[in-house]
């Protein structure tokens, strides 16, 4: 659930008030898949949700017009807030951690997923797992997959990542950051820090990988566009130029242009002009992951 407050100025430690407060059906997941969805694609929303707001996030999922999958995890729905903040041109976000799911939920998650794999061309697997799913999950989806011929896409970080590579998705997609603290710690880097230095190990590391595993690197970047590795060949998509309302669901409307290039047998350069589109229209928007409203 993602609430966003729109105030004209902000300042904390004060008492601020706003007349513009809404609540949208959010998440990795579902902005990925809302994004997909207005673009002309069937995406089915495969996901665990419980607890009192279960049947208001499922309705408002219908009537944004996903197909949702959504084993009951008895866990209570996480609200997210936004912040936006007219006088600066700025977006907070307040992120409450995932509860945990009951043990039985990755045994309906698979169950569910193993039905999809009959009926899909692309798997794409986004975002952190909560707490009480095994770290064994994400990478034995992605090897359903791949033995199935599907396209995997990966937004993933840490362990659920480097466990999945084995496996040969097709392309992973952190951002900066996620990638240096999931293969390079020893460079401690800041979400918004870039320098020389940073990126040629991350270059060395990407090229090191697309020889290991096969997978292409796309590594997105926020207003400095979006640096990526084809196998070996470097790609440069540059961010558009937009004055933004609500950068939430920026990386994910990413994520979703990449996908409905790649799955329609485009090639990678035209996968990163889409998803910066995709990026730039979401940032111009109140609603977060979507391309319109």
């Amino acid at each position: 659930m993602q609430r966003t407050l729109r105030f004209d100025s902000f300042e904390e430690n004060e008492v601020n008030r706003c007349s513009d407060y809404y609540l949208h059906a959010s998440g990795k997941g579902v902005n990925v898949a809302r994004v997909l969805t207005q673009l002309g694609e069937r995406a089915v929303h495969l996901t665990h949700a419980g607890g009192r707001d279960r049947e208001l996030f499922l309705k408002m999922c219908i009537d944004d017009g996903l197909e949702v999958l959504a084993e009951d995890s008895r866990s209570e729905i996480r609200t997210c807030t936004t912040i936006l903040n007219s006088s600066r041109g700025t977006s907070t976000e307040l992120i409450e951690e995932a509860r945990p799911t009951s043990a039985f939920v990755e045994e309906g998650i698979r169950r569910r997923f193993t039905a999809l794999l009959q009926d899909i061309g692309v798997l794409i697997l986004s975002g952190t797992k909560a707490p009480g799913y095994s770290g064994a999950l994400y990478p034995w989806m992605v090897k359903q997959a791949v033995q199935r011929g599907i396209t995997v896409i990966l937004d993933l970080k840490g362990d659920d990542l480097t466990r999945s590579l084995e496996y040969r998705p097709r392309v992973i997609k952190p951002n900066l950051s996620e990638f240096c603290g999931t293969f390079l710690p020893e460079l401690s880097v800041a979400e918004h820090e870039e320098n020389p230095e940073i990126l040629a190990a991350v270059r060395k590391k990407a090229r090191t990988l697309s020889r290991e595993y096969g997978v292409s690197t796309v590594l997105t970047r926020g207003s400095r566009g979006v640096l990526a590795w084809d196998r070996e060949e470097e790609l440069e998509s540059p961010a558009r130029g937009v004055t933004p309302v609500n950068t939430i669901g920026c990386g994910d409307a990413f994520t979703a242009g990449l996908a409905h290039v790649l799955a329609r047998g485009g090639g990678m350069a035209a996968a990163l002009k889409k998803g910066t589109d995709c990026a730039a229209a979401n940032a111009a928007l109140l609603k977060p992951g979507v391309i319109r409203e």
